[in-house]
């Protein structure tokens, strides 16, 4: 079963957005697996910047996080670029995203090692096809969720909202 978390905070500061980005593709990010649509990752904080400029829209909730977190099956990190790629593929019509693929290691209840994969993506909240805000509402979401369904061809996904 797979998660997916979003995370959103509309009175976030420089800081928050820098750590955002940074954590999204250095941070714990497995080396060499993240990527961007419509934006170079390594520039993804100034290229969204100057499209929230452009736009008159450096105000309110600057981007959106999404956690996507794999089924315990997918252990590969070329599998996971692919599916991080072909999930972004569903904003990246209109929005630009980065993202960066995360390994969680714990020890399970008897004692044996067990990871999963996870894909943090961050969207910039304003579009660059019209400056419009990125608003889904909990329809859309679904939507996007049945989006990663198809790419995953897992059926049983859970959403979370947080901060």
């Amino acid at each position: 079963m797979g998660l997916l978390k979003i995370i959103t905070k509309p009175d976030a500061d420089k800081e928050y957005l820098l750590n955002c980005f940074r954590y999204a593709i250095a941070g714990h990010t497995i080396s060499g697996c993240y990527g961007g649509v419509n934006v170079c990752p390594e520039l993804a904080y100034q290229q969204m910047a100057a499209v929230k400029r452009y736009y008159g829209k450096t105000s309110g909730n600057q981007l959106i996080h999404f956690v996507i977190c794999l089924n315990k099956n997918v252990f590969d990190e070329d599998d996971a670029m692919g599916i991080a790629y072909r999930i972004a593929e569903y904003y990246g019509n209109r929005y630009q995203i980065i993202f960066g693929i995360h390994r969680n290691e714990r020890t399970g209840t008897y004692g044996q090692m067990t990871s999963y994969l996870h894909i943090h993506m961050i969207i910039n909240s304003v579009s660059f096809v019209d400056g419009r805000m990125f608003a889904d509402n909990k329809g859309d979401i679904q939507k996007f969720v049945k989006h990663i369904k198809d790419v995953t061809g897992d059926y049983s996904w859970k959403i979370k909202y947080g901060h």
